[in-house]
């Protein structure tokens, strides 16, 4: 019987401690409060990191693209150079041809072989003007890239900078 007491007694003391316990856990949550404002300095220091973020991307895609073009002006020098070769190959091939034709004495064949010979130093002489044209893109294209490697190295220092500014400020809107 003392231990039916025991029980019984024990049981309704963990009941009323229970019970308010339960009834706090099951009622709704106190009415929100407002969200502390934000200090506008941090929120103007986000802004600047995220803008300088945005910079230092869009720097990282301009080097990869004007690494692109100096690849494909690599390549547009070498096929220029491979012309020319050619070119210059055809007109000594030519002016051999028109030796040969002038000592068979064959007219028809020296005007023919002289039209030939007009129109190889012509693709000759394009092929050159484009081999320079593709040595300055070249040139400029380096230099574009010196220039967003520079820019991305400001932006770095400008994100860096950014970033211990914000936490300065943090720091201190913590501390007010």
């Amino acid at each position: 019987m003392a231990r039916w007491t025991t029980l019984v007694v024990s049981g309704a003391i963990l009941a009323t401690a229970w019970i308010p316990a339960a009834w706090a856990q099951t009622s709704s949550p106190p009415a929100p409060t407002a969200p502390p404002t934000p200090d506008p300095q941090v929120q103007q220091d986000r802004r600047e990191l995220r803008r300088d973020r945005r910079d230092l991307r869009q720097d990282r895609q301009d080097i990869r693209q004007d690494r692109r073009h100096i690849t494909q002006d690599k390549q547009d020098i070498r096929s220029d150079r491979k012309d020319i070769y050619s070119d210059r190959r055809d007109l000594r091939q030519d002016q051999k041809q028109l030796q040969q034709d002038r000592a068979a004495g064959n007219t028809e064949a020296v005007k023919k072989d002289r039209a030939e010979i007009a129109g190889d130093r012509k693709d000759l002489r394009g092929d050159r003007r484009d081999l320079y044209r593709d040595r300055k893109d070249l040139h400029n294209d380096r230099k574009d890239l010196r220039a967003d490697n520079r820019d991305r190295r400001e932006d770095r220092r400008e994100v860096n900078h950014d970033k211990a500014k914000l936490y300065r400020d943090k720091k201190a809107a913590g501390a007010k």
